[in-house]
């Protein structure tokens, strides 16, 4: 199981929100990563190859998908349930 901590981590090399500040590290499971965190397109695709590098399981192309990844909280789901 992935912790919190290494998950929020990796969400905070991508948060680009200026009113939470520089790299967070601390995210609410409801905080939505295009939304709240100001992930773009180009960040998601970054986003998902780190979480297969640091992790070490790919991401089929059908969960490719802004709904599954659309919060932390469905981060932290989608990587516990893989590794």
């Amino acid at each position: 199981m992935a912790t919190h901590t290494a998950i929020d981590e990796l969400i905070g090399r991508f948060a680009q929100n200026p009113a939470r500040g520089t790299a967070p590290t601390d995210f609410a499971d409801c905080e939505a990563l295009v939304a709240d965190l100001g992930f773009d397109s180009l960040d998601l695709v970054e986003f998902l190859a780190q979480i297969e590098g640091t992790w070490g399981f790919t991401i089929p192309d059908e969960d490719f998908t802004l709904e599954t990844f659309e919060t932390v909280g469905a981060v932290r789901a989608y990587i516990n349930a893989r590794i």
